[in-house]
């Protein structure tokens, strides 16, 4: 694999106040202890086996590396990893410790080439950009990410699974993923201590999606007009963006005109966008 070189690492003594507020800046939290790091790595799926459909074994890629407790707990499997770290400070410690099987990159995930190649996702996300780099893992379809473990507030990770009902990012992406909440870790777990508890969202591509990936971008653009209308039914909703023949539209899409829009399923969702193609 081609890699980019790392910059020099900073040296031990950079000054306090830079590297707190390096950790403000991106979010910093890290583990505190190896156990937890752990806990947290063993729900990735790190087998040697490939993936259905494909013949390639996929890469491990780690999101925001830091102090490298969790990459050192995913280095014990013996499988290649991919560690991006976008601090210049942490990135060139964890290089400099030649991890075996272990590639440190210092650059921002966000605008980061992945190889063209199944990947499985892990990554203790900083709160600040954790929905940017969720949508950009997203992204890259069911194809190529075969699995993400992020671990975020646990607030948020309620939103992606249900908790408190839809809402129009889950609509947009449920036809080609599955949101479960993993384990979830007490706030006195990390150093600095964060202002709230996390819980681990875990990623699962669909075996067989109701919409194909080619039709993402119409289906997501389907779903944002209904959403922007700010009504609560969908046959309200439906009134604002079809005008006319709305009531027949959602009806014959097998959806009740009371439901909220919040309340749709992926397969409601799937249905409406279909009686509209």
């Amino acid at each position: 694999m081609k890699t980019k070189p790392l910059l020099p690492p900073k040296s031990a003594s950079a000054p306090a106040a830079s590297r707190s507020a390096a950790r403000r800046e991106w979010g910093q939290n890290f583990f505190r202890s190896a156990a937890a790091a752990g806990r947290f790595s063993d729900q990735l799926e790190c087998s040697y086996a490939a993936s259905p459909g494909s013949p390639t074994v996929p890469l491990i890629v780690e999101i925001g590396a830091g102090s490298g407790r969790v990459t050192k707990a995913l280095a014990s499997a013996g499988r290649p990893l991919l560690a991006v770290e976008i601090d210049r400070h942490w990135a060139g410690r964890l290089a400099a410790e030649s991890l075996p099987d272990v590639t440190v990159l210092n650059e921002d995930f966000l605008t980061l080439r992945l190889p063209r190649q199944p990947v499985r996702l892990i990554g203790n996300l900083p709160f600040v950009s954790g929905t940017k780099i969720l949508r950009r893992c997203l992204e890259l379809g069911p194809d190529q990410m075969r699995q993400g473990v992020f671990l975020l507030q646990r607030e948020y990770v309620g939103k992606r699974t249900g908790a408190w009902g839809g809402n129009l990012f889950n609509a947009q992406w449920e036809p080609w993923y599955t949101f479960e909440g993993g384990l979830a870790f007490s706030r006195q777990d990390f150093s600095p201590v964060p202002r709230t508890d996390t819980q681990t969202l875990v990623v699962t591509p669909r075996r067989r999606p109701p919409v194909p990936w080619r039709e993402r971008t119409a289906y997501q653009r389907f779903t944002q007009q209904f959403f922007d209308t700010g009504q609560l039914t969908i046959g309200e909703a439906a009134r604002k963006v079809l005008r006319r023949g709305h009531a027949q539209f959602v009806r014959g899409a097998g959806v009740r005109t009371d439901d909220r829009v919040k309340d749709l399923s992926v397969r409601d969702w799937t249905a409406l966008f279909r009686a509209h193609s």
